[in-house]
């Protein structure tokens, strides 16, 4: 994100590391006051989760009570044993919740850390770029440059492209939940929006937050299902129509991969490694189709890949692009 805007910077400055502070004052800066923002209104939103509690519990009872007088149960057994565990699934979320605000000098030292690296990422780029350079023939170097402009413009795609379905989405779902009328309508949209860059994941959680609230304060039960249809309507919107023309084919992949991407990232480094799945994924089928041996790779993580399973026995059927010959082959030499 910080790359482009400090090489602009830097032919205006003609310095490199007055470049990257000011690179830090356009783009972090803001960036941090936004998260703030969401920081603060979450809290103000969901500053009363006692009552909050109270009001799962008092649509769990009327619940019970129309199964009770439908299905015939007894009513001591049944309201007894879902009041009891109801209450002690609510507990959970309020442990995690008190755990993560105690967190927080971890978080903040983990910030510091990024932007120091982010800094002598940015301070000794050219340096780790002539040293890639310099690891391969000369006559190869050529088409490793085209590689490394290949992924800049990718990386560029994909930081422009979710930045434009962030806000579709935000003015869509916002648009949607004023109709139905939900409280900060538009903060829950842009929320959901930003959720959207973990794949999945963030789109459930996008979704269930402002259904969730609405169940706790609305009078009426049509406004929680209605703001559940509308995130259903919206994702297939997203999923079909606005991803596809803003994201670009390039950056599509099947979701079989990005549920393994999902899964590794969370495992490596938490939600930053799910925000990060998607781009890495993308960025490594770019890398992949660059080389005969792993160009079958690529293929494989494309989206529309059940359209696509005879290009391996056709097109990509050569001994250059059979990945286990290439290891024999450097066994051999």
């Amino acid at each position: 994100m910080l790359k482009p805007v400090v090489s602009f910077l830097e032919l205006k400055l003609h310095n490199r590391i007055l470049a990257i502070f000011t690179s830090y004052l356009i783009a972090v800066v803001p960036l941090l006051t936004l998260l703030f923002f969401f920081f603060n209104q979450s809290r103000i939103l969901f500053g009363k989760l006692p009552s909050a509690k109270e009001r799962i519990g008092w649509l769990t009872d009327q619940f019970m009570d129309w199964l009770d007088q439908k299905f015939r149960l007894d009513p001591e057994t049944s309201l007894g044993w879902v009041s009891e565990n109801l209450n002690e699934a609510l507990d959970i979320p309020m442990g995690l919740l008190q755990e993560g605000f105690q967190s927080g000098t971890t978080v903040l030292a983990n910030i510091v850390l990024v932007v120091l690296m982010t800094y002598f990422i940015l301070l000794y780029r050219t340096a780790f770029k002539n040293y890639i350079l310099s690891q391969v023939n000369p006559e190869r170097r050529g088409a490793l440059e085209q590689l490394f402009g290949e992924v800049q413009k990718l990386t560029k795609r994909y930081m422009i492209g979710q930045g434009l379905v962030i806000i579709i989405l935000g003015v869509l779902i916002g648009s949607g939940l004023w109709l139905i009328g939900v409280p900060y309508p538009f903060f829950w949209g842009f929320l959901a929006g930003f959720l959207e860059i973990i794949p999945y994941v963030g789109t459930t959680i996008g979704g269930i937050l402002p259904f969730t609230y609405m169940l706790m304060i609305s009078d009426t039960l049509w406004q929680p299902w209605a703001v559940l249809g509308l995130y259903v309507l919206i994702q297939q919107i997203e999923g079909n129509l606005i991803s596809p023309n803003v994201m670009g084919p390039s950056i599509k992949i099947n979701p079989l991969f990005i549920i393994l991407g999902l899964f590794l990232g969370g495992i490596m480094w938490g939600i930053s490694g799910m925000i990060l799945a998607l781009p890495i994924l993308a960025i490594s089928k770019e890398v992949f189709r660059s080389f005969d041996a792993l160009a079958p790779l690529s293929y494989l993580m494309e989206d529309g890949l059940s359209r696509k399973s005879s290009i391996f026995m056709e097109e990509l059927d050569h001994a250059k692009h059979r990945f286990f010959d290439f290891f024999l082959k450097e066994e051999q030499e």
